[in-house]
């Protein structure tokens, strides 16, 4: 398994840019399947850091109005969030941009 199996990619938001200076904590899209502990080994492993803590999140689907008002519904998947904490003096090995 390779650490671009796991990590799908870095989600960056306002929301998120504020994590990473305020509590330095990355924000990763990850499969379903994958776990804390696969998390966590593929993030060390891709940056070279050491990871302090890891949450994990699940949003749920929901229907989405394409083309207007009255267009047809598709139905957004979920996606699965890892929010990974690291130490202060990793921050700066994981590039933003």
């Amino acid at each position: 398994m390779s650490n671009h199996e796991v990590l799908k990619k870095l989600i960056l938001t306002e929301d998120t840019y504020e994590l990473v200076q305020g509590q330095n904590t990355f924000v990763f899209e990850v499969p379903r399947e994958r776990n804390k502990i696969e998390i966590k080994k593929a993030v060390e492993t891709s940056f070279g850091v050491k990871v302090t803590s890891i949450n994990t999140i699940i949003t749920p689907s929901k229907k989405k109005t394409v083309r207007g008002q009255f267009g047809r519904k598709t139905r957004v998947p979920g996606v699965k969030k890892a929010f990974v904490q690291l130490r202060e003096e990793d921050v700066s090995k994981i590039p933003l941009i």
